[in-house]
Order: structure tokens, then sequence, then C-alpha cells
């Protein structure tokens, strides 16, 4: 197994100026595209080789600390069955842009929301199924179960979303996927000790096909074509601020059949990774799983049978804050919310004996 690391270039350049410690708020691919926020700063649309070709950086306020908001970006979704991705901030301000826009090989330009619309503030997962919006409730609030959406198209007009509350039996949600198995679509939900599935239905969600407990507080949950995979934090005996990042502490992952819940591959975590309030700490590449450390030392693991098979070299010697990764084949990209306008790829070689 070889890595070959890179430094890319964040482009953290912006019309917007304000006192936002700088650092990565998301990262995320979608079909063809990476992008991310750069905090307090825009939303960067870059083709898989990581050169941006489209770039939103405006905001609807002047003053300091709204625009900071408006500009901490808590989604970024493709809903490819409208044409159009969507960024969700923190205000729950819902911008949709052209996809053909954003996609289009070029210089890189400025783009402009078709449309702007409110969903829910403080959302910190989000998925899109067919053409709704789907997340967990503000965080705030903490309130049970997902947030469903109206559907939603190029042509819509601006206002609030019309939303309702499914699964609430479900309890506050940590961690949510997308995913289609076979002809149908699936929504993956974890919290509390609890990774459950339920598959897509007319109105949103559908009843529940399984729930599985775990060992961990679920975080992050990723589908690699194949298995569910959940990972989280350890579970500590109170309550634990996921902004107090620092005390967040090791964890562990699963792999489940999304027929039953089936666990297929388990593991721990031998130290901490950069868990946080909306952050993705891991991701997955042909054969392997990739955790991201506090310091961002990259801890990889067997997909097989997730045996741990090794650890890089620290990035800082202080933390760096919760991370944010995405994965396109065998490249992986990440940054750190304090972390600097700084993203990091690694690609990862070969696993021998592992499939493809």
């Amino acid at each position: 197994m070889t890595l070959t690391a890179i430094e890319v270039d964040a482009y953290p350049e912006s019309r917007v100026n304000n006192s936002q410690p700088h650092g990565i708020g998301r990262v995320v691919a979608l079909d063809g595209l990476f992008a991310w926020n750069n905090l307090g700063r825009n939303a960067v649309f870059a083709g898989e080789e990581f050169r941006p070709r489209a770039v939103f950086d405006d905001s609807v306020f002047v003053a300091d600390e709204p625009s900071q908001y408006d500009l901490d970006v808590h989604a970024i979704l493709d809903v490819p069955n409208a044409g159009i991705v969507l960024t969700l901030n923190h205000l729950g301000m819902l911008r949709a842009f052209s996809a053909d826009a954003l996609r289009r090989p070029g210089l890189l330009r400025r783009v402009v929301p078709l449309w702007t619309r409110t969903f829910a503030p403080d959302v910190e997962r989000t998925v899109v199924l067919d053409d709704r919006i789907v997340g967990s409730r503000p965080r705030e609030d903490g309130g049970p179960g997902l947030l469903v959406s109206e559907r939603l198209s190029t042509k819509d007009g601006p206002g609030d979303l019309e939303t309702r509350v499914q699964l609430e039996m479900c309890g506050m949600v940590t961690a949510l996927a997308a995913f289609r198995d076979s002809a149908a679509e699936c929504v993956t939900i974890g919290g509390k000790g609890r990774i459950s599935l339920a598959p897509a239905a007319f109105d949103g969600v559908g009843p529940l096909r399984w729930t599985v407990e775990v060992d961990f507080e679920p975080m992050v949950l990723l589908w690699d074509g194949a298995l569910v995979w959940g990972a989280g934090s350890e579970c500590a005996a109170t309550a634990v601020d996921d902004h107090d990042w620092e005390a967040l502490h090791r964890g562990g992952f699963v792999a489940l059949d999304p027929t039953d819940g089936r666990v297929v591959v388990c593991g721990r975590f031998p130290e901490d990774l950069a868990w946080g309030n909306g952050g993705v700490a891991l991701a997955l590449v042909p054969g392997a799983l990739c955790g991201i450390g506090r310091h961002g030392e990259l801890y990889l693991f067997d997909a097989r049978d997730g045996t741990h098979l090794m650890t890089t070299q620290a990035l800082a010697d202080a933390p760096l804050g919760i991370a944010h990764a995405a994965a396109v084949g065998d490249w992986m990209l990440y940054g750190f919310n304090r972390g600097g306008y700084r993203l990091h790829a690694t690609r990862v070689g070969a696993i021998p004996g592992a499939r493809s």
C-alpha cells in the first residue's frame, strides 16, 4: 500500500470580509465534483483534479457576525432529479445553483443562486431523497426525528419550505446518509448508540426496516455500494457537547448489511479522531476506511475485516479542530475547522487482496 499526499489550494478569496476564524466548514463529493466551504468566505466547486470551477462568495449581510453565519455552510447537496446543487447555511438559508453551471469546465467563475429559500436553522446532518431535503432537527432544539421538506425544483420561489417531522422514535439524529440499494432509495439514521435504516416513501421516509445498537455514538454514516458504514466517538458516561470537540474520544466503527443490519465488519479507533459538531472525520476509499486524527494523522483500516493497517505522521503539533472529509475513488480530500484555509489530499494506493 502506498500513500501520495498533496496540498490543495482552497481558494479562500472572497468579496466578504469578517472575523471568522480561518478553517474549512464542509467537504463533499458530488457527481464529478468536489465542493468545500471556506468558513466565512465562500463555497467552492472543483473538478476531480481539485481545480476550482465555480465559487459563490456573496452575503446578504454586511455586519460581521451575520455574514459569518451566512457563509458557514452546513451542507452541500446534489439534487439530480431537479438539476440543482444546494447549499444550506447555519441560518437555514437554502440556495439553489444550476448543476450544469457548476460542472461546466473552464475558467473559474462566480455563480449566483437560482433561488433562496428557508429550511431550518442549525441543521447539522442533511441528505437528499428524490427531490426532497431530509435533515436532523435543529441542533439548538435537540428535537427527535427527521425534518422532511416539500419537493424542490429549479423554479422554486422565495419563502419558507414546507416541512414535516418524521420518525420521532429515532430520537435526536447525529448521523445521516442516503443511498440507492438496488432499485430502492434508503436513508440510514444514527443517534444515541443506535443505527437504523428506512426506505424512502412517497411523502419522505417510510417505517424503519431495522435498528442496531452499537458501542459508540454515531457521528458519520457512509455507503460503499454494498455495506452501510457507521462510526463515532466512544459513549460517554455523561452527555458531551460536541462543540467541545476535544472531549470526544476514540470510538469505533461497523459495516452493516443493508438488508437486516447484520454486522459484517467492526473495529475500534486506537486514538482520538477529529470528531465534532457536523464533522466527517473519516472516508472510504477502495479497500480501506480512513480515519482522520486530531492532529491530522490518518488511521487506515482494512475494509474486509477492520484490521488497523497503518498510521501516518501528524500534520501539526496542536489540535486542528473538527475534520471534514470526502473521497472520490482512491483520493481523499480533507480539512479542519481550525486548521486554516488549507486542504489536504491523500491518494491511497492498492491494498493487497482488497476488493475494488
